[in-house]
């Protein structure tokens, strides 16, 4: 049994919800966000997949930052999450963070595919510990 598939208890899963991090989640970046998303998630015994992003050189030596993934890839949601019987493709933004036409092409169209889709901000953290918790416990 891996770390992430422990069974946690209400008071862990809360413990793990309120230690995220220190910093105030209004000011949480993305990546920070994502960072305690999974923890989280790996806590309530979801497993999760990220695409990074790579720096890429290009000859004349400017450099630009893409995610290796091959057609219609651009604007897939950062995180997918499968566990307790449900898969759930997350978008995740920075509290002020704007979504792209290419991101809500796939969150709507995942949608209307039947997918679980969320668009997920820092501001909404205990909600979403409370709901991926609440799944957990299912």
């Amino acid at each position: 049994m891996s770390n992430h598939q422990k069974i946690r208890t209400s008071p862990q899963i809360a413990s793990m919800a309120n230690a995220a991090s220190v910093r105030d989640k209004d000011d949480w970046s993305e990546a920070e966000f994502q960072r305690n998303l999974i923890t989280l998630a790996h806590g309530l015994n979801y497993s999760c997949a990220h695409f990074r992003t790579v720096r890429v050189q290009r000859a004349n030596g400017s450099v630009s930052y893409q995610t290796p993934v091959q057609a219609d890839g651009a604007g897939f949601p950062d995180l997918v999450m499968v566990g307790h019987g449900r898969v759930i493709f997350v978008e995740l933004k920075a509290n002020k963070g704007r979504v792209r036409p290419e991101q809500e092409t796939w969150i709507n169209m995942l949608r209307e595919g039947g997918a679980t889709v969320f668009l997920w901000r820092p501001k909404q953290w205990e909600e979403i510990a409370s709901l991926l918790g609440k799944w957990a416990k299912e």
